[in-house]
């Protein structure tokens, strides 16, 4: 499993109350309407409240109010499961976004032949990502050969999703070869899984 170093100045999440470094948690600000929104990106402009990537930690802070104290009272709505969706979301964009980057710099294999070669010849490969609605036949040969390779694989995404990323039509598999932009996106997977699991 890839673990993110951290960064930049650390931050506390409300619910734990653990020290984390910034880029290990998620930051929320509160919108002019008043409603909690996430801020995945730590973007957005004004004062900002932290949890660790977890739906606990998420619920916590909404069932003991810590949004409100930490953000002195500035956010009137907070809907603990529009937060979720908010987080799934925004989790499932990063990862469209770095996949894209890998299109653009030549370090992506798409389509399930091509990827399966990969595999078998033993090319740098750091991960695949198999389509959620792949036939289980296929995404089972998959999975065994990047298991075989020690490669980290994922179903996640629809194939005409990644096709639409790759400026292609549909494709079922996509591989991404060893660096750090496999590692990027290896992060924000383990995240998005973490998520799907716990909610």
């Amino acid at each position: 499993m890839v673990t993110k170093a951290g960064k930049g100045p650390k931050r506390t999440c409300v619910a734990c109350r653990e020290c984390r470094p910034q880029d290990q948690l998620v930051r929320y600000v509160v919108a002019p309407d008043g409603m909690l929104m996430v801020d995945y990106r730590h973007r957005l402009p004004g004062r900002g409240a932290y949890t660790c990537i977890a739906v606990d930690c998420l619920k916590a802070a909404v069932e003991k109010k810590q949004f409100q104290r930490s953000l002195r009272g500035q956010c009137k709505i907070v809907d603990r499961e529009s937060l979720i969706k908010e987080l799934h979301n925004a989790l499932e964009q990063k990862i469209i976004n770095l996949l894209g980057m890998g299109r653009k710099s030549g370090q992506v294999i798409s389509g399930s032949n091509a990827v399966m070669v990969a595999l078998r010849q033993a090319d740098k490969i750091g991960l695949v990502v198999v389509a959620e609605d792949i036939s289980a036949a296929i995404a089972d040969k998959i999975k065994d050969l990047a298991g075989r390779g020690r490669v980290e694989c994922s179903q996640l995404l629809s194939k005409d999703l990644l096709g639409q990323i790759l400026g292609k039509g549909e494709r079922s598999v996509v591989a991404v070869k060893q660096g750090a932009l496999a590692d990027a996106i290896l992060i924000e997977m383990q995240r998005y899984e973490q998520l799907v699991r716990e909610n």
